[in-house]
């Protein structure tokens, strides 16, 4: 019996085996995600100003072609039973002082993603994530995650300054959290005037 509620519960997770990516001379950014997974599902990304993601491909080439506006970015992916998902990212300036890769993460959730970045002659200098270790070469940098990255910083010693940053939608939480103290505060106020008021 407990078998068989298992399996269910199983067929709603994404197991994620691996994230790799490559950076060329040029500062293009090529990622492979590998997942085993049950039924279809959907990945999402985060939009960059630094760099856009082209050529969503499953193994085999098939293209996927991605949905949205942003800032979250959506990908489905049909009926399968793995998932080897390969695009690349584009800086939109040519040799980028810094760049924040999207990473497309699946909506469903993962185990532990083994993640490996490489550079193949970009001069990559810096990668501040705390987690990812340099290997001796210094050309490639390791770590294992509990959850995939929705971006990757990348520092370089020299190139040209970033787009600035399109600034996402934030509501009115200004509004919403001074309205909500000053709500608090009035009805303190209130309150304690009650409170003293003379008993009759």
């Amino acid at each position: 019996m407990l078998r068989f509620l298992l399996i269910p519960l199983a067929s709603l997770c994404a197991y994620a085996d691996s994230i790799a990516v490559e950076i060329s001379p040029d500062r293009h950014m090529v990622v492979r995600e590998h997942y085993s997974v049950s039924g279809p599902t959907e990945f999402v990304f985060l939009a960059s100003s630094c760099a856009r993601v082209d050529e969503i491909q499953l193994a085999g080439g098939r293209r996927i072609e991605a949905g949205g506006s942003g800032p979250w970015i959506t990908v489905s992916v049909p009926l399968t039973t793995a998932v080897d998902l390969s695009y690349v990212a584009v800086p939109v300036i040519a040799s980028p002082r810094t760049c924040a890769v999207p990473i497309l993460m699946p909506k469903r959730s993962v185990d532990s993603v083994s993640f490996i970045l490489t550079d193949l002659g970009s001069g990559l200098s810096r990668v501040p994530v705390p987690q990812l270790l340099a290997l001796p070469d210094s050309k490639t940098w390791t770590a294992t995650f509990p959850f995939v990255p929705p971006q990757l910083q990348l520092e370089w010693e020299n190139g040209n300054a970033p787009p600035p940053s399109n600034g996402g939608p934030v509501g009115h939480f200004n509004w919403n959290f001074w309205g909500l103290a000053g709500i608090l505060v009035t009805w303190t106020i209130v309150y304690l005037l009650w409170a003293r008021r003379p008993a009759s």
